[in-house]
């Protein structure tokens, strides 16, 4: 059989495979819609999906097991729509641009695994904050121990990541032009 996808660690998967945890991930986000992660059971799960729960064990511990794979995935797929994160500490401005636009792209997903609370926030800014570091220092080793470029970093992955979620009903328009407008005026100082 012909690998069809690959999961999270780059390994292929059959077609089997990727159609069970496709199935699992639409049933999974069908329910967290409705309902927070903590009341949604295996056994409901595993209905709506059409499986068994051995098969739901066969690729995930838990519940929660599942909902950090998706968060994590969705997380990766928002990294990859931002052309240049490097931008973060040579043209910031651009890079809030960059980073509100990979959320508005990503779009319902992350309203549905991130909540509107600061707990979901702050997961989700903290996680955003930890990979965007990481694949800066792919490209710019010298900064992993630099404290200032990462407290710059964090300053404005969470800023930015933060204010346009809390304002993602708005004019999201203005709130990036603003937050750019922000982050310039900050730099020329």
């Amino acid at each position: 059989m012909q690998p069809y996808g690959r999961d999270q660690k780059g390994a292929f998967m059959d077609r089997r495979i990727q159609r069970t945890r496709n199935s699992l991930f639409s049933a999974f986000i069908e329910l967290r819609a409705v309902k927070p992660v903590e009341k949604i059971t295996v056994k409901e799960l595993t209905e709506k999906a059409n499986i068994s729960k051995q098969t739901f064990y066969l690729h995930f511990q838990d519940i929660y097991d599942l909902s950090e794979y998706l968060e994590n995935d969705a997380l990766q797929s928002l990294i990859g729509d931002i052309p240049n994160p490097e931008y973060m500490l040579t043209n910031p401005a651009e890079a809030s641009r960059q980073l509100c636009n990979a959320f508005i792209n990503q779009g319902h997903l992350f309203s549905i695994l991130f909540p509107d609370d600061s707990r979901s926030y702050g997961i989700l800014t903290n996680k955003l904050d930890a990979l965007i570091k990481e694949k800066i220092y792919d490209e710019r080793p010298e900064f992993r121990d630099d404290l200032s470029k990462n407290v710059e970093v964090s300053m404005f992955v969470q800023g930015c990541a933060y204010t346009l979620l809390k304002y993602k009903d708005q004019d999201v328009a203005k709130v990036i032009d603003t937050l750019a407008g922000i982050i310039e005026r900050a730099v020329r100082e």
